[in-house]
């Protein structure tokens, strides 16, 4: 390999930094990654906090609410996302994710100055727009910035971003609310994208593609959206990969929705303390969730010298979340809720990193933004877009007979998916094997 990755160093256009191997600066630029999925994560967090009060002053019903945050976002979120992964797989991935950022984050300030449904929809699917760069990049990035073994632990350390976006969204996003209104609170947290647009503008540099490839990257003509998309769809483990991290999902994605008027219905927490008590739960158990998968599935892949191997961690996790999940919504104390919250976040964010790492290993180069795009349109479909809309209009269909209590009811829709993800990893772990 060390042969091999001269001669392109060589020929490597000048105007991309060619980051080294190791050390400092693909840390920096891991970390850079990690702030912008941090405000991603958050800013799409934030309505979930303030659903009642924007619920009340726009005069909108818990279907409305799940349209505008999760349906209609999550739509168009996917539907740029696969054109934008063709760009990123070509194109200068630096300047994709800093448009991104800008975008997403005048969108959010935008949402403070919502009128009703349909202005308040505009600009969540900006948000959703803009966001659409944010995983695809960070995906192709960190795969040239560390080799196979260690790509596992990166993608987790990145994917715990998640978390922490969720935990400062919640309590920033609660406390904001509740001293400035709501409208305020989109604004501030839109001018903080802005701030990191001004950091990464001239420090964030690219990696040189394909430098931990056996094959080195050469540059090639640019192939159809569809002639992609169908060659990964046949790699072997792929679609049921895909599947498995999607059902894994479900459960926790409805959580930036309905979390906090679950809370604040069922168990009558305030709302300036919603984030501060759903945050930690949700944030710890991940991030710490998250990380030890990716430790666990980099050591895997490293004694076994195959990607699939990442996967045997979800494939334990995932089946003991739903007896978490259930104790988080059916739990009569809040305490018990959040011990269900906290073990629940922790095994179900064992899924994405090993899920990511094993797909990139398997595509090839110059698919890389695009295989993660795939993923994500199916997380975004089942998880981002169906489950939100199936708990709402299940809380709307219970109201009646159990009142503020029903969206408890609505959110035990959720229980069985992570065993459908398990299901559907094993059998990806399977194929890959067998390739």
């Amino acid at each position: 390999m060390t042969g091999a990755a001269a001669p392109e160093e060589r020929t490597a256009p000048t105007s991309l930094a060619a980051l080294p191997d190791r050390g400092g600066r693909a840390g920096y630029v891991l970390f850079l990654l990690f702030l912008a999925n941090v405000l991603n994560v958050a800013d799409r967090a934030l309505l979930g906090i303030v659903v009642d009060p924007v619920k009340a002053d726009l005069a909108l019903s818990d279907t409305q609410i799940s349209i505008v945050s999760a349906t209609a976002f999550v739509f168009f979120n996917l539907l740029v996302g696969i054109f934008i992964a063709g760009w990123v797989d070509r194109g200068n991935r630096k300047w994709i994710l800093i448009l991104g950022v800008t975008l997403w984050s005048v969108a959010t300030a935008l949402s403070g100055m919502a009128q009703g449904f349909a202005s308040l929809g505009l600009a969540r699917i900006l948000v959703g727009v803009g966001e659409a760069t944010a995983f695809p990049v960070a995906i192709s990035m960190i795969a040239d910035l560390y080799d196979t073994q260690t790509r596992p632990r990166a993608i987790s350390i990145f994917q715990s971003s998640v978390f922490v976006g969720v935990v400062l969204g919640s309590i920033l996003a609660g406390v904001l609310a509740a001293a400035v209104g709501w409208r305020a609170m989109f604004l501030i947290c839109g001018a903080v994208g802005l701030v990191l647009v001004a950091v990464m503008m001239p420090t964030l540099r690219e990696p040189r593609r394909g430098r931990h490839d056996a094959v080195p990257d050469t540059p090639i003509a640019p192939a159809g959206i569809g002639t992609t998309v169908a060659a990964l769809l046949q790699t072997p483990g792929f679609v049921a990969l895909s599947l498995g991290a999607a059902f894994a999902a479900m459960a926790t994605a409805v959580l930036p929705t309905w979390a906090p008027a679950f809370l604040l219905r069922s168990h009558g927490v305030a709302l300036a303390a919603v984030g501060a008590i759903i945050g930690p739960a949700v944030g710890i158990g991940g991030i710490s969730g998250t990380v030890v998968s990716g430790v666990l599935a980099s050591r895997l892949v490293e004694r076994s010298g195959h990607e699939g191997a990442a996967l045997l961690v979800p494939l334990f996790a995932l089946p003991l979340a739903t007896p978490a999940f259930l104790l988080f919504i059916l739990a009569p104390s809040l305490t018990m809720a959040m011990t269900g919250a906290a073990i629940m976040n922790f095994l179900l964010s064992s899924a994405i990193g090993p899920c990511m790492a094993a797909a990139i290993g398997i595509v090839p180069v110059r698919s890389r933004a695009m295989a993660s795009t795939l993923i994500m349109i199916a997380i975004g479909i089942l998880g981002g877009a169906l489950a939100p809309f199936v708990v709402g209009t299940a809380s709307d269909a219970m109201q009646p007979a159990f009142g503020i209590d029903s969206l408890r009811y609505g959110l035990a829709t959720m229980a069985p998916m992570p065993l459908l993800g398990a299901v559907a990893l094993l059998i990806a772990y399977r194929k890959m094997l067998a390739r």
